[in-house]
């Protein structure tokens, strides 16, 4: 008996031994495929960055170029081909990524270093060729990159999935033998494993919500609105620690004051009825770091329900402080294009005025020397030249009140801005023989935004009318401005008669430097900024299409570009 026991004991503890062994290997495969696994990404993920980095380099080098910025050009010069070499001599970079840089019909690499060195020319020389070079493939060599990128992506996805095909099956063979283990040696101890088997499911469903790597802040919280996850890019960005976030009400740290109320109400609405309002697109707002700076971010929600039949919301959050400033240094630009035509539009302005002022104190001097005037005439006549030198006074205000940078939202009527720039351009239109006319529905069409920036939308759309009806020779050229309602939006629509845009390039002309004149009449910035500042500062829409519309009884045929904007109040 003794030795059967001891025998019985015997293989109990080999069976033990050898079930822990199994665990113990399989847990090292586990592990160093993981490991693996992480330090595949951390790789890819600094290649990607790098990749995307050469996009902006290449766009930053034409506008530095642009406005002979020579230091920051240089640096980013030297910082893009530094990327560029790091890329192109990695050991093991993927053959789909070689193709793009080294085979036809890319050839990449040819390509960045033909455009760092015109960069590296034009720094030098000041060569226009070189600039000309610059500008005319920054847009064809981002999308190259673009590409480089996506093939990176795509090769890391790959790598992914076939390490995660390894780690499924590792988990596959230990559930197995634990299966075993629980049937043969564990079963004692069985309902104490799957209540801990239970816990341990809850934390991995909580867990596989986030990536602790990804590349953006991701935070988690419960339906007792407590943040249970606070990943490692949040701490970056926010400024705060793990230990300080994890916990109740923790978020009112980053969210500004003015978002508080819309946050709560958010947040209990899901938990009551399991919806996110804004689940289907990211947000871009405001937060607040650990020592009070407001940044900007783009924010986008998931949601998950958990085992125990709770709730969880999942907040994705981007920096978007350098997009932004990318995109003010973008409007600048072109806004320093449209001046060009406002200085036009002064001098149409003006001409009248001037002409008038000269006949009146021509007239003056020459009655004054014959003696065939009286005080009476002179004062008139003095009058006469201060309405005019007023008006020239008023149209300078009007000007530089348009270049005014809005600072903050205000309440402002549509309408009236229409008009107001509609009459900026009116000399100019009329010196060009173009006829225009605006038709308002007779309501109230109020907004809160940006009225300036309002405004140099439709001056962009009316200067790109106005030089593709110059450009066609148009005979009856009319550029006709309809505002109206359909329900709770507001829409402008800015129509011409220039027979439309090309269907081949009409999916086109809200691109960046896409444009169909000359480099020397257009950067191609107008309508690709017009777009930006409707549907990101106005979250509105800013669409084109080619029809025929009917005025006073005569139909014309050209492009419509349509604004909506949704009804909103401060």
């Amino acid at each position: 008996m003794m030795q059967a026991h001891r025998q019985e004991v015997f293989d109990f503890t080999l069976r033990y031994i050898f079930a822990l062994s199994i665990i113990a290997i399989l847990s090292l495969l586990a592990y160093f495929n993981l490991s693996y696994l992480i330090g595949r990404q951390a790789q890819f993920a600094k290649i990607i960055n790098i990749s995307g980095r050469q996009r902006m380099l290449s766009q930053q080098i034409a506008l530095f170029s642009i406005y002979y910025k020579t230091k920051a050009l240089k640096k980013a010069k030297n910082e893009m081909a530094k990327n560029h070499r790091f890329i192109t001599t990695l050991p093991d970079l993927p053959e789909s990524v070689q193709r793009i840089f080294f085979n036809a019909p890319y050839f990449l690499d040819k390509r960045v270093k033909q455009y760092i060195q015109n960069a590296e020319i034009f720094l030098s020389t000041r060569g226009g060729k070189n600039l000309t070079y610059i500008l005319t493939n920054a847009q064809p060599l981002q999308e190259e990159l673009n590409k480089a990128v996506f093939a990176f992506q795509k090769e890391s996805e790959r790598l992914t999935e076939e390490i995660e095909s390894k780690e499924r099956m590792i988990l596959l063979l230990t559930f197995l033998t634990l299966f075993a283990e629980a049937l043969f040696i564990f079963r004692p101890i069985n309902r104490k494993f799957r209540e801990r088997s239970r816990a341990l499911s809850q934390e991995k469903q909580y867990a596989d919500t986030i990536t602790e790597s990804a590349p953006a802040a991701i935070i988690v919280i419960d339906d007792a609105l407590g943040v249970r996850r606070f990943n490692r890019h949040a701490e970056k960005i926010f400024g705060y620690s793990k230990s300080q976030m994890i916990g109740k009400n923790s978020l009112y740290n980053i969210i500004p004051p003015q978002y508080r109320q819309g946050h709560d109400k958010g947040v209990k609405d899901f938990f009551a009825t399991g919806k996110l309002k804004h689940e289907t697109r990211p947000l871009e707002m405001e937060a607040m770091r650990k020592n009070g700076d407001i940044f900007p971010i783009r924010i986008s929600f998931g949601a998950s329900s958990i085992e125990s039949g709770s709730r969880i919301v999942v907040a994705n959050i981007i920096d978007i402080t350098k997009e932004r400033e990318q995109e003010r240094k973008m409007q600048q630009q072109s806004r320093i294009a449209a001046l060009g035509e406002m200085i036009g539009n002064i001098a149409h302005q003006w001409r009248q005025p001037l002409s008038s002022i000269r006949t009146v104190a021509s007239g003056i001097k020459v009655r004054k020397k014959a003696g065939f005037i009286t005080d009476e005439e002179i004062i008139k006549g003095v009058e006469k030249i201060n309405e005019y030198t007023e008006y020239l006074s008023d149209t300078i205000d009007d000007f530089r009140n348009f270049f005014r940078e809005d600072r903050k939202p205000v309440s402002f009527e549509i309408d009236q801005v229409i008009a107001k720039t509609v009459s900026l351009t009116e000399a100019s239109f009329k010196h060009n023989h173009i006829e225009t006319a605006i038709i308002k529905e007779d309501r109230s069409f109020r907004h809160c935004g940006y009225p300036n920036e309002l405004a140099q939308v439709i001056l962009n759309l009316f200067n790109n009318s106005k030089s593709i009806l110059l450009e066609r020779k148009v005979e009856e050229k009319f550029v006709l401005v309809s505002l109206f309602k359909e329900g709770g939006t507001i829409i402008i629509e800015v129509c011409d008669s220039a027979k439309g845009v090309p269907e081949e390039i009409i999916m086109k002309i809200f691109d960046p430097y896409f444009t169909t004149r000359h480099k020397a009449q257009g950067t191609g910035m107008g309508l690709y900024m017009s777009k930006q500042i409707v549907e990101q500062h106005f979250h509105g829409l800013l669409t084109v299409q080619n029809r025929t519309f009917t005025y006073n009884g005569k139909s014309y045929k050209g492009a419509c570009f349509r604004i909506e904007l949704p009804e909103k109040e401060c």
